[in-house]
């Protein structure tokens, strides 16, 4: 082959050939899908595992197994603890970016981790994660859609304004484990992280994170201070991008809505 090896980059005759040869040896696996993945699928997993089509089709199948067990099909219903996040956790699934990738703003510098484990469980924050990068998903089904093109990446803004502690080690694990489900489950679907208003004592932090991370994700995340309005236009037009952030959106009721009172008497776990 006249392609370098490690390079991710194909020609469509290779795609074309990586593609059909994937088929063919989904065709001999024990798990099956409920319907042949769509090419622009099979090309996630494929580039994921750099054009090893034997470790692509291990880990589609895997995928297709974990999603039996953990996505339930009610997944994209009303969460029932929507309230605590809506007074915990600040954030928006907010618009598109140039390309049509949909935006997702956490204010994670906000969120009082130890209250928010007061009433979720590790797992439930797990779920919830799950449950948002479905709604990533399906914003880029509908995207594409309107598009005309596929649309099978998102741009994630995580704001660290105010982050005054270090997470303890339950939130960690819990960070852990959703950049692991990420890796697996929906590989090749992240186009940007920017991590802005990073204060100096999340520095150690992130270089704790940086090795779970794959070199070819690790290149997707900005870490940037105070500076950091023209690398996200870079990427998303002033009218989509909310004018806290350098751009010119100002939705009704604010682009990431302010946190609200959780209700009296939530029941705190047990």
């Amino acid at each position: 082959s006249s392609r370098k090896p490690g390079s991710t980059k194909m020609g469509d005759f290779d795609e074309a050939r990586a593609v059909s040869e994937f088929y063919e040896q989904l065709k001999g696996q024990e798990v099956q899908p409920d319907q042949q993945p769509a090419k622009d699928v099979v090309l996630r997993f494929v580039r994921a595992r750099s054009f090893d089509i034997a470790a692509a089709v291990k880990q589609f199948v895997d995928t297709v197994t974990w999603r039996r067990a953990s996505v339930p099909s009610s997944i994209l219903d009303p969460d029932p603890n929507e309230p605590v996040y809506a007074a915990i956790c600040p954030h928006s699934n907010h618009k598109f970016s140039k390309d049509g990738y949909p935006v997702y703003i956490e204010q994670t510098g906000k969120i009082d981790l130890p209250l928010l484990l007061k009433y979720l469980s590790p797992e439930q924050l797990v779920a919830r994660h799950v449950r948002q990068q479905e709604i990533a998903m399906k914003r880029m089904e509908e995207e594409s859609a309107r598009r005309g093109q596929v649309v099978n990446k998102q741009v994630i803004i995580l704001d660290l304004k105010g982050l005054s502690l270090l997470p303890n080690q339950t939130g960690i694990n819990v960070f852990k484990e959703t950049i692991r489900i990420d890796q697996n489950y929906y590989p090749e679907t992240l186009s940007h992280c920017f991590i802005i208003n990073a204060p100096w004592i999340f520095m150690p932090l992130w270089a704790m994170i940086k090795p779970w991370l794959p070199s070819v994700t690790r290149e997707k995340f900005s870490v940037l201070g105070g500076s950091f309005q023209s690398a996200l236009l870079g990427h998303i037009a002033p009218e989509s991008l909310p004018v806290e952030y350098g751009g010119a959106c100002a939705c009704e009721g604010g682009c990431v809505h302010p946190l609200v009172a959780l209700p009296e008497g939530w029941p705190r776990r047990k």
